[in-house]
């Protein structure tokens, strides 16, 4: 027997196995358990948290006795149970399924579901979200995410003019050394989530790093869990030494996203800019604030309505409009959705919730495609009932 035949024997072998029913089956009872496993989890860890660890994870870690000593296990993750139903359907339709015009229906519905999965495979690694709070009369350029940090190294050497660092959270990890131009910076003990306070409030379970430069000298760390409500987020804080060339040492400053402003220092004949803020988003354009509505419904406060009314600016295309955004009721430009998400500040700051996800409209199709295929069937079935002939009655 030649190679190739081998090469196609075992293709043909691995199809038949991946188009199996009983696989279909045994994914579609695995997936009742994630999802049954994930709703108990989320009371605990929050519908974000459960997202990222078991929905679109590759592997899903169950807690069989949780606490300080949990026994965790290994799980089929969402992406991984996601993926094989997809390559179940597709060899489903190759080994089994005949392209005749009385299938078209079924077909279409298959093809709907593939699409389906297919989006929420895209979502998942295309997609993200942040916000905007804005002020009435401010206007901004970038969003923020509401679960990410960086730390941001900002040169203001010249005048008018920043020039931002972004050193993403995936980096700050203790013992961490960034190489930067002309100096470094050392992680030397970093916080997920935190609680900063005074030193001398300090007591037992305070981390013993201290900061002997910028505004957090005099101040102790502590670990926390870390947040899993969906209007609460993290507290970070890092200490970080800053290092010269040669290995002399400017000082270990204290970083966390509670300060309000960056903390300076001097290096390589330039004044920077250092802090740990909420992972920024830069846009093209910016979106100002001209006025926010809260409308309660009569004798309560019960939000009613809430809407925004702004003005987009971008210097590229020369364009200058107004428009309102409202509940139910987006914006939609260059590839992003802003959404009235909340307010704050005694309804002087209104909060727009931005989503960019390049395969939006692919559920759109895919439901489309499915309801398609059903009508498809169900019209082929009650034909087949009206025009199919009735006993005669006996005389």
């Amino acid at each position: 027997m030649k190679p190739d035949s081998n090469i196609v024997l075992t293709l043909r072998a691995i199809t038949r196995g991946l188009s199996s029913l009983r696989l279909t089956v045994v994914l579609l009872a695995l997936c009742m358990i994630l999802v049954f496993a994930a709703t108990l989890a989320q009371v605990e860890l929050g519908i974000h948290e459960i997202q990222q660890t078991h929905l679109r994870s590759w592997i899903a870690w169950f807690d069989l006795s949780p606490g300080e000593g949990g026994i965790p296990i290994p799980f089929p993750g969402g992406m991984l149970l996601g993926s094989l139903l997809l390559l179940n359907l597709i060899a489903a339709h190759t080994v089994r399924f005949e392209l005749r015009m009385k299938k078209a229906g079924m077909i279409l519905v298959h093809l709907g579901i593939i699409l389906l999965l297919l989006g929420e495979l895209f979502t998942a690694v295309l997609a993200n979200e942040s916000q905007m709070s804005l002020d009435e009369g401010r206007a901004l350029n970038y969003s923020t995410a509401s679960r990410e940090i960086e730390l941001a190294l900002v040169d203001a050497s010249e005048p008018g003019v920043e020039n931002v660092t972004a050193i993403p959270m995936s980096r700050l990890r203790d013992g961490a050394r960034i190489d930067l131009e002309g100096f470094s910076l050392k992680i030397i003990r970093f916080f997920q989530n935190s609680e900063v306070v005074a030193e001398s409030s300090a007591g037992a379970g305070f981390d013993p790093a201290r900061a002997n430069s910028g505004a957090g000298t005099g101040h102790a760390v502590r670990e926390l869990p870390r947040e899993t409500a969906m209007d609460r987020r993290d507290h970070s804080s890092a200490f970080v030494e800053v290092v010269r060339a040669d290995g002399t040492s400017l000082g270990t400053w204290l970083l966390t996203n509670g300060f309000p402003a960056p903390q300076s220092f001097d290096a390589s004949g330039r004044s920077w800019g250092m802090a740990i803020r909420q992972r920024r988003f830069y846009h093209p354009f910016s979106i100002r604030l001209l006025d926010f509505t809260h409308d309660r419904y009569l004798g309560t406060q019960i939000p009613k309505n809430f809407s925004s009314r702004i003005r987009l600016e971008n210097p590229e295309t020369g364009e200058h409009r107004e428009t309102l955004i409202y509940m139910n009721h987006p914006l939609r430009y260059q590839g992003l959705t802003f959404y009235q998400a909340g307010f704050a500040n005694d309804d002087r700051t209104s909060i727009l919730q931005i989503v960019r996800n390049p395969v939006w409209r692919l559920p759109y199709l895919a439901c489309g495609m499915v309801g398609l295929g059903l009508v498809w069937i169900f019209s082929q079935h009650l034909a087949k009932a009206m025009t199919r002939k009735r006993p005669v009655p006996s005389s």
